[in-house]
């Protein structure tokens, strides 16, 4: 096999006993560090049962898809940033998220299958490449308007939208005994994540109005660098839907050395929300009618 045609698809595989995630699943930092909050809402739909079998054919899942990126478990993207959905007819459907978007180089197909207690999962890469699909005898690939389980690289908005900060947190943001960091420091990067996005899809700051699914999951503390990321999930004439995440990298270790940093060896979520903003729709029109024109 060529090297372009070893580039045009990967492998990964993962096979394990439900009864190896059980407990694991009846653990809230376990189902946050593990899964996508979409993958969640399904799951509290369901039964005690299917609720099992659905978590644990998703955790196979992301598994074998992070080996598609040539990965392993642990070592710099969480489970979490791989959601597998539903397609329209009822398939699975892969959407990145975080350090997984950066690393994924096309869409992915993945198959889930239960037997029993066993659940096996296989994940194929796709690699877009007109030079290999040629020198395997097939032709490019042409739209289809079939559904398609495969998750392309999406061209809406709602998918290419994102921003991103890293901000090293100061000894003057110390709030509590113990140098610990107040939680309204965070919300402070939320809040201008979800200004940038706003900026970027309607040419207007917006006006944040609420905060849902809030949580705060670890301390900060100065010299801590954090993470902060924001991915627009959902809009409506007026309304922008915005997911955020924001994840300490390095951490302080003043028990080592006043100076003391260590680099985490997997980022470590301090804080998730979601949040709504509002647009003028005035200058929703504006912003579509300057966008077209630079087109």
């Amino acid at each position: 096999m060529s090297t372009a045609a070893r580039r045009a698809a990967r492998v990964g595989v993962d096979v394990l006993d439900r009864a190896e995630l059980h407990r694991l699943l009846e653990r809230p930092w376990f189902l946050r560090f593990g899964f996508a909050p979409k993958e969640l809402a399904h799951a509290e739909t369901l039964g005690a049962e299917r609720r099992l079998e659905f978590l644990a054919g998703r955790f196979a899942a992301k598994e074998a898809v992070l080996k598609t990126l040539g990965i392993g478990f642990l070592q710099g993207v969480a489970p979490r940033e791989i959601c597998v959905e539903h397609a329209p007819h009822g398939g699975p459907v892969v959407h990145f998220q975080g350090r997984a978007a950066e690393l994924s180089q096309g869409s992915v197909a993945v198959s889930i299958t239960h037997k029993q207690n066993v659940v096996a999962a296989v994940a194929v890469s796709l690699i877009a490449n007109a030079d290999a699909a040629a020198r395997n005898g097939r032709p490019e690939p042409t739209e289809s308007k079939e559904p398609d389980a495969v998750s392309p690289p999406s061209t809406t908005t709602t998918a290419q939208t994102t921003a991103f900060l890293r901000v090293r947190i100061g000894q003057e943001e110390a709030h509590y005994g113990g140098d610990l960091v107040d939680g309204a420091r965070i919300l402070r990067m939320f809040g201008d994540l979800v200004t940038e996005i706003t900026i970027r899809t309607d040419g207007d700051e917006g006006m944040l109005s609420q905060y849902n699914d809030l949580r705060f999951t670890a301390p900060v503390k100065p010299g801590d660098y954090i993470e902060a990321r924001a991915r627009l999930v959902r809009q409506t004439r007026l309304r922008r839907v915005v997911e955020l995440e924001a994840h300490k990298v390095l951490s302080a270790r003043p028990e080592a050395g006043e100076s003391a940093v260590a680099v985490l060896d997997a980022p470590q979520l301090v804080c998730a929300a979601t949040a709504i903003t509002v647009v003028p729709h005035r200058r929703t029109d504006t912003a579509r009618t300057l966008i077209a024109e630079e087109n």
